[in-house]
């Protein structure tokens, strides 16, 4: 029994070892991710809920890859803002629910969500049948463009296929850097990034119409049987003035150079994020044609919906269905007080602890400290980013503090009741731990039930962060709170069982057992 519970206690200290690693430092996550992530009404921000409109007849496939289609173009128009760890999600009742911290302009919120994105497709800058890289433009300082028959803009794009600069010409003729908003870029420091990026400018019909997604009619995932195996890939449709449009470009991409070139690139871009660069594979293509590559069947689902993604694939009603501003400052003053509940709750319920069960307290209390840091983990290492925390689900996790001592409480009374009728130490910790277990289990078990109603409830309704964020974190701690008290104060218990603290039975209850009356 002494070499079992040995190494019972090594492996909780193994256990909270590395859960101290995971949480400190507590605003950084492990592998280079965030630390424990904020809800709005703790950092500030915009909260948006939209409902999708749907034409009658719209199948359940049709609405599910709307609603992807519709995260992705929300997702994508976010990003370029820099708004740390949005939250755009799905929820019950065909609704998108979207979460801005920091950003606390919520007309500003609305438009970044409502508005069109653009889909165009590029192709290479070509100088005598050569690709144009931005190192040409930046050694050989150019007074004009190398195509001088494209006056539209350069755009050149990094290894993670966003605008690195666009080189445009301004009303005096002159060339100059630019940023996605119109902003000068310094010639200086594009020098010192990369240079090896392609000069990507407009792709044109015979008669200068931009390739556009307004003539793109149908972007599909497929796949398709061929020699080589089954392949994924997406299957495009252009309508009729775009079917012609792109068969003058593919003529032309055909043609400027062999398979594999940059030549024969089309770049297509969603709101100046390159998304693919497919190879023009042949000069015709008569309204149709498909998108190959080594893919997945997710790759191809996503290439589609992006495709497809230029403009929100069905309207939301307006106004917004709900819409909340939060200021960073009343959210710095909540989290300020949440920190100070949960340290006077948990230094409140150790001195009773200690007060009340003596030395079994004390080791509750050690084992409340074992308790914090695995929750704490398991917060960041959550399944999906790990766990949104809200104002309600620091009450959650305050409340699940104290549930964590509630199954000590009731080991420890039926240890008094064995000690108080003369069973040694041993024979009590036993006895206490084993017939407490189902009242513990049953409890738990009727928590983790109404955990899931409530969780089930929340994402049914509009506001629904509060609810699902209590809910969430209440089931982390109470199942925590089973494992610290069911193991952890058991094993601490035992280390005193066969020494001579054993026999001083004051300090394990405040009676003296039948054989001190």
């Amino acid at each position: 029994m002494a070499k079992r519970n040995a190494l019972t206690l090594i492996i909780i200290l193994v256990l909270f070892a590395l859960a101290v690693c995971v949480v400190l430092p507590i605003d950084q996550g492990i592998l280079g991710k965030k630390g424990i992530h904020l809800g709005l009404d703790l950092v500030g921000g915009s909260h948006l809920v939209y409902q999708a409109q749907f034409p009658e007849g719209a199948t359940a496939e049709e609405k599910r890859r709307n609603m992807d289609r519709a995260l992705m173009t929300i997702q994508s128009r976010i990003d370029k803002y820099g708004v740390t760890e949005p939250i755009i999600q799905k929820q019950e009742g065909e609704r998108i629910l979207v979460q801005l911290p920091g950003f606390t302009d919520i007309e500003e919120a609305k438009k970044l969500v409502e508005q069109t994105g653009f889909l165009e497709f590029r192709q290479v800058e070509l100088n005598e049948g050569e690709p144009v890289w931005l190192s040409d433009y930046l050694e050989d300082s150019p007074t004009t463009f190398f195509d001088e028959s494209e006056t539209g803009s350069r755009l050149f794009v990094g290894e993670d296929n966003n605008p690195v600069a666009f080189l445009v010409k301004d009303e005096g003729g002159n060339l100059s850097y630019t940023d996605e908003r119109g902003n000068p870029v310094d010639i200086e420091e594009l020098k010192q990034g990369s240079t090896d990026l392609l000069s990507w400018i407009p792709a044109r019909g015979d008669d200068g119409t931009p390739l556009t997604g307004e003539f793109l009619a149908k972007a599909v995932p497929q796949v398709s049987t061929k020699p080589t195996g089954a392949e994924a890939e997406v299957a495009i449709e252009w309508n009729q003035e775009g079917g012609e449009i792109f068969d003058q470009i593919a003529q032309r991409l055909y043609n400027s150079g062999p398979y594999g070139s940059p030549q024969r690139a089309l770049g297509i871009f969603l709101d100046n994020v390159l998304i693919s660069a497919p190879q023009i594979l042949q000069p015709e293509y008569h309204g149709t044609g498909v998108i190959t590559g080594n893919f997945s069947i997710e790759e191809v689902d996503r290439l589609a919906n992006l495709l497809e993604s230029g403009a929100l694939p069905m309207p939301l009603k307006k106004p917004p269905l709900y819409q909340q501003t939060v200021s960073a400052t009343l959210g710095a003053d909540f989290i300020k007080m949440s920190y100070r509940a949960g340290l006077i709750g948990i230094i409140l319920i150790m001195l009773f602890m200690i007060i009340y069960y003596r030395l079994p307290g004390l080791l509750a209390s050690l084992a409340l400290i074992f308790y914090g840091a695995w929750v704490l983990a398991l917060f960041k290492m959550w399944p999906g980013g790990g766990v949104v925390l809200t104002l309600a689900g620091i009450g959650g996790f305050v409340l699940s503090i104290g549930m964590a001592v509630d199954a000590n409480v009731l080991i420890f009374e039926r240890m008094k009741e064995e000690l108080i009728i003369g069973r040694t130490l041993g024979a009590a910790i036993e006895a206490g731990f084993n017939r407490a277990w189902t009242a513990i289990r049953d409890s738990n078990i009727t928590t983790f039930i109404v955990c899931g109603i409530l969780y089930w409830l929340g994402k049914n309704i509009v506001a629904s962060a509060p609810v699902m964020g209590f809910a969430l974190t209440l089931f982390i701690g109470v199942a925590v709170s089973m494992f610290t008290a069911i193991v952890v104060t058991r094993t601490l218990l035992r280390l005193f069982v066969g020494t001579r603290l054993a026999q001083r039975t004051s300090l394990f209850s405040p009676y003296r057992g039948k054989e001190n009356v």
